[in-house]
């Protein structure tokens, strides 16, 4: 077996896996927050692409199994078995091998893609939202209802007579490295303010009109920090103690 077919092989054997890891962590998206996918090149992602990828293909080899030993209407007769496995075994290569190799493929990303978004969503059933906010956990895992809103305060590198510029801006997109801190932040609505140090204490001033939008990279700011809000009633209004206090992220 040349080289080249042993690569096409295994990224056939991986690509479920791949598939069901991506679903996993999709489970847990929000409108402003997509958790961070580890990287395949890391130890965390070649684990658990591995992990996902023996499961699923242990799950299809049973579902074949239970198929193989079940009756069915005569007009299925004559359609060849979903097994991509005997087709990469089985050269050379005619219709029936194909037709197995990428109907079989094709369902294997399937039932990736339920069993990857099961897990995702049975963590998060569980409370383990750290596994894909990491230490944001406890701010991002309070979003995910359209009653829900996260404000975020960004103190910039910029500075002027003295004073640091901010942000002060709804969040609409929040994309982190692969440690899963903020590396890039979008605003809406965003009100421009300084800090300055007024008898040892910093005292915010409002400067300038609002920005409908902003986008800011991690090298731009100090800080940053989150709190999220939510929304107690129809008309949209915000009761007494609704603000949660979401921490911070430098």
């Amino acid at each position: 077996m040349g080289l080249t077919l042993l690569a096409v092989l295994v990224t056939a054997l991986l690509l479920p896996g791949i598939v069901a890891a991506k679903a996993f962590y999709q489970a847990a998206q929000t409108r402003e927050v997509e958790p961070a996918v580890p990287p395949l090149t890391s130890v965390d992602g070649i684990a658990q692409v591995g992990l996902f990828s023996v499961a699923v293909h242990a799950t299809y080899v049973v579902m074949l199994m239970i198929a193989r030993g079940r009756s069915w209407p005569e007009w299925m007769a004559d359609i060849p078995t979903a097994n991509p496995y005997v087709a990469m075994l089985s050269p050379p290569a005619n219709l029936e091998t194909i037709y197995a190799l990428i109907a079989g493929l094709l369902l294997l990303c399937m039932l990736s893609l339920v069993l990857g978004a099961g897990a995702g969503r049975l963590m998060m059933w569980r409370g383990e939202a750290a596994i894909f906010y990491g230490p944001m956990a406890e701010v991002l895992a309070k979003t995910g209802s359209g009653k829900d809103f996260i404000i975020a305060y960004v103190l910039t590198t910029i500075e002027q007579e003295g004073a640091l510029i901010g942000y002060q801006g709804t969040v609409v997109s929040l994309l982190r490295d692969a440690d899963r801190f903020p590396a890039k932040v979008v605003l809406k609505d965003a009100s421009v303010f300084r800090l300055v140090m007024t008898e040892g204490r910093p005292l915010r001033r409002e400067a300038g009109e609002p920005i409908d939008w902003i986008a800011l990279a991690a090298d731009q700011w100090r800080n940053i920090a989150f709190k999220v809000f939510k929304v107690d009633n129809e008309e949209g209004n915000m009761g007494d103690g609704e603000a949660i206090d979401a921490g911070q992220a430098g």
